[in-house]
């Protein structure tokens, strides 16, 4: 016999419930007398609520805005960049192709393009191809290799005094003639392969009718212009930015590309342009999610529609459901346009949140009226009947998951914060229009049509249902052993700080980026240091540069060329030698008669006798030459003097057309003098150096070190940041975000579950039943980490997203099941026999079918939130489904024999 105080307690519930289920019911059929006004009214607010909401909801693109400014590493950054404009939100323009000449010229023609485009871009910036480079390249070699490149212009030097003096196909044919003849009888050092070679594939695409220019620099500095950095160039530009839009950088990425276009600066001209930088990453994440969700979103309206058609066999019913999910949303939205004002890049998620949680009200709402239905009640009764069984298990699914919601709003997750309030608002909202429209609605509907039972379908879901009765002590043991093991693999579990992992590797921007990174001898991932004057960015710089985990350190003064007197007197001996010759300015672009047939003719004996000759080694180009010369030749007779005229004129342009430019920029580069901090360009030095004095410092990992290794990331952040804690920069902004992302989820997981519980506990009125809500859902929790785990997969910036989802699913499902059981026992003696387990079950299966599709997105954080959403809901499912019943059954010595 119960204790006094306890039979007290059992009744004082039980007449707290009767009270509430009787109010809910006498609600609904008020709402049922006047349903056409509920729907006139109703619907008069949904137009208003959308109109309103198009006019003035705006959306935030901005990504650094997910995150509290009032964060340290937010506010050096927002010191930064308040210091130095120019490096927030930049477009890299990569310029890359065989002829550095082409490079240099294209690179200069876009950057004016973009430059006069002042609405577009607000500053445009060429690092290398620019005046302050074409006077002063030559200080910036290595001592050894401005010695090498003078003796090479020395040794060329009487050969191209000859080109000078005649810059036509007769003047290059009678240079080279010395050039071989010089060589046969040892008069020079220069090495005919690297000469003659180049000179012979020009050649040939001449004859094969696709020409190809000859590139200068590269016969006369071979290994520079191999080098990464004379076949790339690069335009940092700053685009106007409209974060009221969808993509903010859109008008400015295809200016970009047409005015490309426009220069020809394509393939077919020997080019290609790609864009990256921060805006780019962000542009084409966009870009590629808004696509996946398009393909998401038709997908998931389709199996919506087709899972509630089989779970609530009636067109009325999923009419029901799907006009109160919309007109919902369009609430929602309301709500958040009139409490916020805007969405973020985070917050747009409502949407999937609100879908996947607001949809399983309307369909346990309506299952339950139809098996009322089924078993003869008017409709009137049908619907009153229904708000009273599950009118208060969605009060609390409603009050429980807000909560988990609202525990994001005191974290310093701005993003998640906002999208906080307006899903847990929308669980509100949900289960206002489910206890007040959907009723009313169901009214005007057509009777769902009595069809089977659920329990007589089958022998096998009969016993499917009876598994977790039969055998709850083995499925008790075996939770217990899942649980325990999964705890061992939860350390293993990590989150990956590398948004570019969260990208597609095959666009653009991160593709280029990726080249970058592996190509460049300095990758463009870096930190940055802010140092208060020249002295302390000096001694920063040496400290820095003693640290394990870093590699280059750049400051200003490395600007300032090392050895600048051996240098000058280098490039003055340059200029005796070659000043006279590069003086000269008139250049001749006809074809001379002595440019045709005997001056070939002539060329090619003299290189057959070099060929001939057995005192030298002949280099295997001069063979292939000698070959496209008699290709030539004969091609000359085929042709009248028009076409041959013409035909030399293109050759004559495939050979020489760079030549006049690489002389121009020899001829300025020899006019170098002393370089300090003064003499530096303007916009060079505002890189580096703001108007309050304060010098930029930025620091690369060394060469080796993973950044995409968790640990190897933290130690590059943590070193730097304990020598300078204002530190700021790309790595220190990813892992630093993460870490707070990280925080904020446990946060606010910790004060969501303290309060879920604290509410079930004062809701319930039993600790018991509390702990039988929490037991499936912590321990799909636990089993979701170690799957994570075993799948290879870690927690990141977009899939994190997924988990308050998850929780409220979780939190919902355990409700559900513990109320009808304590509220409304079924007769067999079998709670998953209800049609309180099928809503369970189709809810989930609404949910993992809307949106576990998009694991086919080709986004990687997109499907990786479509993976944890699919495996979280589904371990979730399966622990209410299997655990939670047999739990049940071990609290009490039988279930209740009041019929369903």
């Amino acid at each position: 016999m119960p204790l006094p105080h306890s039979s007290n307690r059992y009744w004082t519930n039980l007449r707290h419930i009767k009270n509430v289920n009787g109010f809910l019911a006498s609600w609904v059929g008020g709402v049922y007398r006047l349903a056409p006004w509920v729907l006139v009214t109703i619907f008069l607010l949904t137009g208003g609520v959308f109109y309103y909401t198009m006019e003035n909801l705006g959306v935030d693109t901005d990504t650094a805005n997910i995150l509290s400014p009032n964060l340290p590493f937010r506010q050096s950054n927002e010191r930064y960049t308040h210091l130095f404009p120019q490096y927030e939100d930049t477009l890299i323009i990569v310029i890359e192709g065989n002829v550095p000449e082409h490079i240099w010229e294209g690179s200069k023609q876009l950057a004016a393009k973009l430059a006069a485009s002042d609405t577009l871009f607000k500053s445009v910036y060429l690092p290398q191809a620019n005046n302050f480079f074409e006077r002063y390249g030559l200080m910036y070699l290595r001592l050894t290799e401005l010695e090498e490149t003078t003796d090479s212009l020395a040794q060329a030097q009487p050969f191209l005094g000859r080109l000078t003096q005649d810059p036509s196909l007769g003047g290059l044919l009678d240079m080279l003639n010395e050039v071989i003849k010089a060589k046969q009888v040892g008069n020079t050092n220069l090495e005919l392969q690297s000469i003659l070679g180049p000179i012979s594939q020009a050649m040939e695409s001449v004859l094969s009718g696709q020409p190809d220019i000859l590139s200068w620099q590269a016969l006369m500095s071979p290994e520079r212009a191999a080098s990464s950095e004379e076949q790339r160039q690069f335009i940092i530009v700053q685009p106007r930015m409209d974060f009221n839009q969808i993509l903010p950088a859109g008008p400015a990425i295809e200016a970009v590309r047409t005015f490309s276009e426009e220069l020809q600066l394509d393939s077919l001209h020997g080019l290609r342009v790609r864009i990256t930088g921060d805006v780019a990453l962000s542009h084409e994440e966009l870009e590629s999610a808004l696509a996946g969700a398009k393909i998401a979103g038709l997908l998931a309206t389709l199996m919506t529609g087709v899972l509630l058609l089989l779970g609530l066999r009636s067109f009325s019913l999923v009419l029901a459901t799907l006009v109160t999910l919309v007109i919902g949303l369009i609430f929602t939205a309301g709500f958040a346009t009139v409490a916020i004002g805007h969405l973020n890049l985070i917050s747009t998620a409502f949407a999937v949140l609100y879908i996947g949680l607001g949809t399983a009200y309307a369909i346990h709402f309506c299952l339950r009226y139809q098996r009322l239905v089924q078993t003869g009640l008017g409709q009137s009764d049908a619907l009153s009947t229904t708000a009273s069984d599950v009118g208060i298990a969605l009060t609390l699914c409603a009050l429980t998951t807000a909560i988990g919601f609202y525990a994001f709003i005191p974290t310093d997750f701005a993003g998640v914060s906002e999208l906080g309030i307006i899903a847990g608002t929308g669980m509100f909202i949900s289960l206002a229009l489910t206890l007040t429209f959907l009723p009313a609605l169901l009214r005007l509907l057509p009777i769902p049509s009595s069809t089977r039972s659920w329990r007589t379908r089958g022998k096998i879901l009969v016993f499917l249902s009876s598994i977790p009765i039969c055998y709850r002590r083995q499925l008790l043991g075996s939770g217990l052993i899942l649980g325990l093991g999964a705890l061992l693999l939860l350390p293993q579990s990590r989150f990956d700080y590398n948004p570019l992992n969260l990208r597609d590797p095959d666009s653009e921007s991160v593709s280029t980026l990726l080249d970058l990174i592996d190509a460049e001898t300095i990758p463009p991932l870096s930190a940055i240091v802010l140092a208060s004057d020249a002295p302390k960015a000096q001694q920063l710089a040496d400290q820095l540069r003693q640290l394990d985990t870093v590699g280059a350190v750049v400051t200003v003064q490395d600007f300032i060329p090392k050895q600048q007197e051996e240098k000058l007197a280098i490039i003055d001996e340059m200029a005796l030698l070659l000043g006279p010759l590069l003086s000269s300015s008139e250049w001749e672009s006809k074809t001379k008669a002595e440019q045709k047939h005997s001056t070939l003719r002539g060329f090619l004996q003299t290189l057959e006798n070099y060929l001939a000759s057995s005192a030298s080694s002949p280099s295997p180009a001069a063979y292939q030459l000698a070959e496209d010369l008699r290709q030539l030749l004969n091609r000359l007779k085929e042709r009248d003097s028009a076409a041959q005229k013409q035909l030399l004129l293109t050759l004559q342009h495939s050979l020489l057309a760079t030549l006049p430019d690489n002389l121009a920029r020899l001829r300025q580069s020899l006019q170098a003098g002393p370089l300090s901090l003064d003499t530096l360009p303007p916009d060079l030095r505002r890189r580096w150096i703001a108007s309050a004095g304060i010098q930029r410092i930025e620091v690369f990992p060394k060469e080796g070190l993973n950044i995409n290794d968790t640990a190897s990331l933290r130690h590059f952040v943590n070193d730097i940041h304990n020598l300078a804690p204002s530190a700021t920069g790309a790595l220190i902004l990813s892992f630093r975000s993460g870490e707070t992302i990280v925080a904020a989820f446990q946060q606010a997981f910790i004060y969501a579950l303290i309060a879920i519980t604290v509410v079930l506990l004062f809701l319930l009125r039993s600790l018991r039943d509390t702990i039988l809500v929490l037991i499936p859902l912590l321990l799909a929790g636990i089993l979701l980490g170690a799957a994570m785990v075993i799948l290879k997969t870690p927690f990141n910036f977009a899939n994190i997203i997924a988990l308050p989802l998850i929780l409220g699913i979780g939190v919902d499902n355990g409700i559900h099941m513990v109320w009808r059981v304590r509220q409304a026992p079924p007769k067999t003696g079998n709670p998953l026999q209800t049609s309180t387990a099928r809503a369970v079950v189709l809810s989930a299966l609404v949910t993992v079918c809307s949106f576990g599709n998009l694991l086919l997105a080709s986004h990687p954080g997109m499907a990786s939130m479509g993976l944890l959403l699919s495996v979280g809901v589904a371990l979730t499912l399966l622990c209410t489904l299997l655990l939670l019943p047999a739990l049940l059954l071990a609290t009490q010595n039988h279930f209740n024999s009041v019929g369903e």
